[in-house]
């Protein structure tokens, strides 16, 4: 009796822990630990040497910068229950994934996920860089290298990645290239200004358009009550259009809409950059 008590007082635990404790899917985790180079996160052991040391050798280069911008590689098996998207951005909540300058905010995650073959890839930009790598401009780069990102051969696959990594690379070196810090802070600063100013005077003609449609609407409306009120259907069409146009330049397209060599000693962490949801994906 003696044994059966203490094989229960061992065993009902167990089976307790195992009730409570929450049982995950295949999901990967969205707070993996960063390797070393932190630049190169290859959770689904896929990338070639080569592929590691491009985005390893770039990072030693922007190191030595005022500016300091991050392009993050990572690969994982699969997103589990969520798509790319969602888990890219569960990612970039986590304290342990900010890269990119702190207050630049000029990080980019190009995030590789097998699911089962279906080689999904999402491009997410930090605050600072939106301007300059705008989901059009994401988006173009991963349907450049579709065929090769979404290819059942390894080594295409790393190709489209090398190629992927490469573009962005060169849009980031453009704007960070050589500068003080003091003055690509002015340069993010003005590329906003000008992003709010513009999305402002966006909002000002809808309202404008807006307000003459309703007008005009209005006394459409008083003629129909004469006349029997046809073609109402046909003006109410054609102001949803025109609403819908005016409206979808607000947002631009998100989501892809359009259409290890050894580091040598190399460590690497992230800078502290903060992402919006910018990005595209495929």
């Amino acid at each position: 009796m003696k044994r059966l008590r203490w094989l229960a007082s061992i065993v009902l635990p167990l089976v307790a822990l195992m009730w409570f404790v929450p049982i995950t899917t295949h999901a990967e985790s969205t707070n993996p630990t960063p390797t070393k180079e932190y630049v190169v996160d290859d959770y689904a052991n896929i990338l070639t040497d080569k592929t590691k040391q491009l985005v390893i050798n770039k990072e030693k280069e922007y190191q030595k910068t005022k500016t300091q911008p991050q392009i993050v590689v990572m690969t994982v098996k699969n997103t589990g229950n969520q798509d790319i998207d969602g888990y890219s951005d569960s990612l970039l909540e986590n304290a342990r994934w900010k890269f990119g300058k702190k207050g630049l905010d000029n990080g980019v995650l190009i995030l590789f996920s097998q699911n089962g073959g279906k080689n999904n890839v999402r491009i997410s930009t930090g605050y600072g860089v939106e301007d300059i790598l705008p989901d059009a401009t994401t988006n173009q780069i991963l349907q450049a290298n579709k065929s090769l990102l979404k290819s059942s051969n390894n080594d295409e696959i790393n190709q489209g990645l090398q190629n992927t990594f490469n573009q962005v690379a060169t849009i980031l070196d453009k704007r960070y290239a050589n500068k003080s810090l003091n003055d690509a802070k002015a340069e993010a600063e003005k590329n906003n200004n000008n992003s709010f100013a513009g999305i402002l005077l966006l909002i000002v003609i809808i309202v404008i358009v807006g307000t003459a449609i309703w007008v005009v609407k209005s006394n459409g409306n008083d003629d129909d009550d004469h006349r029997g009120g046809g073609g109402s259907g046909r003006r109410d069409a054609g102001d949803a259009f025109l609403l819908g146009a005016l409206l979808g330049g607000l947002g631009g397209p998100r989501g892809g809409s359009f259409g290890g060599g050894s580091s040598g000693g190399f460590t690497s962490s992230g800078g502290g950059g903060n992402f919006g949801g910018g990005g595209s994906s495929i």
